[in-house]
């Protein structure tokens, strides 16, 4: 199945009809007689969209949209009505009240379905991301309510310059939002200084079909662009493309003139969709990022260290190239937070971590693995550029001062370190990471041991 739709509409030929095309189309279909009914099943069922008559028996589509957006889990369900004659005012409210689209009939069949498997789409996109972050609901990223849109950036592109300024008029005159007229042949290669458009509005005409279509294809494949919103604005004579337009990425069509009010509403849908993605994106970049660095130092943790460790053992065993594992352990911590607080223990540590990362080669990876205990693996290296890394890294923590919040004079902390060299065998087996964080650890032992702030290499990499 394509996904689950249900039907609204108080007519049973109406909802025959629909279901026989959406059958054959692949979805599953729930139906119901009413508003009522509809807010019934939707709670039961939790369909992918509804498809609502826009005249209902018992409720107007904006009080229906509106109960149904009340329960929590509902609000990102994307409806759609169907309207009996064509009347702007009733689709302007439609819209306003936050309906995902409304048509006029009759609707050909080819379009009907080009437009649910474009608002299909979107929402399965969203759904996506709201999994792996946990759920958006749970999350605030809800539906803003409507009449609460900031202004955003729209680019035009046109071919006809006059058509293009004159969108910008209209957009002037009945909105808030900055545009930009972007010509057809430089949309691709804008400056990266440039911030881009939020929206994109593309003119294409019936003259220029093929490219308009193009562009449109690389718009969604730019890495500026590919995820901002595309409202395709094709001309009467042009009107058979809405179909193809939908299923090569554009997120809405207007066929004709558009009346500037109903664009204005489809524009903030789509800017609320882009905003609403944004915030998905950035919640799962978040989330990402707990899962591979300590929120307090911004160093690696250990979640992301071993398993980096474990696929540098198995790529030297390719390259044939040793590396380096260090613990660095800062001495008489306990004593830093017992004397002066535990939040400039915190600063102490953030410190640390800024000196040891500045003293490092890029591609060598720093984590704390814990309290105050770092863990330093440098690929490639060599047992004497390990030793002169450990060296330093040493001697410069104890000769940095650390200025501490309400503390003078700056305080003085040192570190000791344990090293343990990986050097593959083309004979015999790969060191595990338990073992060489056991022998790191047994270096390091022995550097506490004998007096703090030194270097010692584990027995088996003295050598």
């Amino acid at each position: 199945m394509s996904g689950k739709i249900l039907i609204v509409d108080d007519l049973a030929t109406n909802r025959i009809v629909l279901k026989v095309k959406l059958c054959h189309a692949h979805y599953e279909v729930v139906q119901a007689a009413s508003a009522k009914e509809a807010l019934r099943l939707v709670a039961v069922e939790r369909p992918d969209l509804i498809l609502a008559n826009a005249c209902l028996p018992d409720t107007t589509a904006s009080d229906f949209l509106t109960a149904l957006r009340r329960a929590e889990g509902n609000r990102t369900i994307p409806v759609m009505f169907l309207q009996t004659t064509d009347c702007p005012t009733e689709r302007r409210a439609a819209l306003s009240a936050g309906a995902d689209d409304i048509l006029s009939k009759p609707v050909p069949e080819a379009l009907l379905l080009a437009r649910l498997r474009n608002l299909l789409r979107q929402h399965h996109g969203e759904q996506e991301l709201s999994l792996q972050i946990g759920g958006a609901q749970a999350l605030g990223f809800a539906e803003a309510p409507p009449g609460f849109d900031a202004p955003g950036r729209i680019g035009i592109i046109a071919r006809s310059r006059a058509g293009a300024y004159g969108l910008q008029t209209l957009l002037a005159r009945h909105s808030a939002h900055a545009t930009t007229v972007i010509d057809a042949d430089r949309a691709l290669s804008l400056s990266d200084t440039q911030p881009p458009a939020d929206v994109y509005l593309l003119q294409i005409t019936g003259a220029e079909a093929e490219e308009g279509l193009r562009l449109l294809a690389e718009l969604k494949a730019a890495p500026r662009s590919r995820c901002r919103p595309i409202i395709a604005l094709v001309e009467a004579d042009a009107a058979s493309l809405g179909v193809t337009v939908l299923d090569m990425g554009a997120d809405d069509v207007i066929t004709g003139d558009p009346d500037p009010r109903e664009l204005i509403l489809r524009l903030s849908a789509q800017l609320r969709r882009k905003r609403r993605g944004e915030r998905l994106r950035a919640a799962l970049r978040d989330g990402l990022n707990a899962a591979m660095f300590d929120p307090l130092t911004g160093a690696h943790n250990r979640r992301f260290a071993l398993p980096f460790l474990q696929r540098l053992i198995e790529s030297s065993q390719t390259s044939g190239e040793s590396f380096a594992v260090m613990l660095a352990d800062l001495d008489f911590f306990k004593q830093v937070n017992d004397r002066h607080g535990h939040a400039a223990g915190d600063e102490v540590l953030c410190a640390v971590t800024r000196h040891l990362r500045a003293h490092l080669r890029e591609g060598d990876m720093l984590a704390r693995i814990g309290g105050e205990e770092f863990l330093i693996v440098t690929p490639a290296t060599s047992r004497r550029r390990a030793q002169r890394t450990a060296d330093r890294l040493c001697a410069m923590i104890a000769q940095t001062p650390i200025a501490v919040t309400a503390q003078t004079p700056p305080l003085h902390v040192t570190i000791s370190i344990g090293v343990t060299m990986a050097t593959p065998s083309p004979t015999g087996p790969a060191p595990g990471v338990g073992q060489l964080l056991e022998e790191a650890d047994r270096a390091l032992y022995a550097a506490k041991a004998q007096g703090r702030n030194m270097v010692t290499f584990c027995a088996r990499s003295a050598a």
